[in-house]
């Protein structure tokens, strides 16, 4: 069994301002279970595993979660392999949560809220506190809507594939080869925010574009898609520029000047993958001297 990455197409940050979110899995990266051969390596390729199954009692999950069980495969070497970069918001502890409780599940939450709940306290053993966002994509392995009132819907996004037939429109993802924590950006955006304007701007220009944007894609509008993402590139260059890495500020400005593609930012920022939208892209592929995967 294989439990894909993730990456949050849209609400990088305007979550926080009310904004949806929309997330979806991607295969080019996944985890699954292995078992090691010998003592030594289990040792290595096990790495936090053990404290987590200790971290996991301490929150009484052994009420949802076979600990008991997890504890004896871990003992006969079982470890999570995967292909999934740290550092790249792309959900790398979001899918070990998943793979969990998925092999260990007694009783899972049926509703998604509450899913996302229980997947949020499962995931801060790695990162404090955590939104669970990432392992219910993991989990549900289908796109996922957020709404800044709570409610979480599975979605699809079948129509905007349709969209494209014929033509080579593709949203793809450029690899900065720079991992990065999110907690500084998230930081870096918040004490931001405490400015009347910048705070301003981010709320009634960025949120609405976000909305329509998802709005787009969820309806399969790949023109009116472009035409928010193209604004939402504009607005983030300006009010999230200390996101871009510096390397990569003169290629994000190519594409707001010319009219190939369009860059946005991935997730936290600063670093991982930055999200571009374009109607042809082999002709991307043959400008942009980067690493980029096709995710739609």
């Amino acid at each position: 069994m294989k439990y894909n990455a993730k990456i949050l197409l849209f609400g990088e940050h305007t979550v926080i301002k009310g904004s949806r979110a929309l997330a979806m899995p991607i295969t080019n990266h996944f985890g699954s279970w292995q078992y090691a051969v010998d003592s030594m390596e289990k040792q290595t390729l096990q790495q936090k595993l053990p404290l987590l199954v200790q971290y996991l009692k301490e929150q009484s999950l052994d009420r949802v979660l076979d600990l008991v069980t997890f504890s004896k495969e871990l003992h006969a070497g079982l470890y999570f392999k995967s292909s999934i970069p740290t550092g790249y918001g792309m959900g790398s502890s979001g899918a070990l949560c998943a793979a969990i409780a998925d092999r260990y599940q007694l009783e899972l939450p049926k509703n998604n809220s509450k899913l996302k709940q229980l997947f949020g306290q499962m995931e801060s053993f790695f990162h404090g506190t955590s939104s669970g966002m990432d392992p219910l994509v993991c989990y549900l392995n289908y796109p996922v809507l957020f709404s800044s009132n709570g409610d979480v819907d599975r979605v699809s996004l079948a129509k905007l594939e349709a969209s494209k037939r014929g033509i080579d429109r593709a949203i793809f993802l450029l690899d900065t080869h720079i991992p990065r924590e999110t907690a500084p950006y998230v930081n870096g955006f918040l004490e931001r925010c405490k400015e009347g304007a910048y705070n301003n701007q981010c709320k009634e220009e960025l949120v609405p574009l976000v909305n329509k944007a998802i709005q787009s894609a969820i309806i399969g509008n790949w023109e009116k898609l472009h035409e928010s993402w193209e604004r939402i590139s504009h607005l983030q260059y300006d009010l999230f520029e200390f996101m871009i890495p510096n390397d990569f500020k003169q290629i994000w400005q190519k594409g707001l000047k010319g009219s190939a593609f369009k860059l946005k930012i991935c997730g936290a920022g600063g670093g991982g993958f930055l999200l571009g939208i374009c109607d042809d892209f082999k002709q991307v592929e043959s400008v942009v001297p980067h690493s980029l995967i096709r995710i739609i």
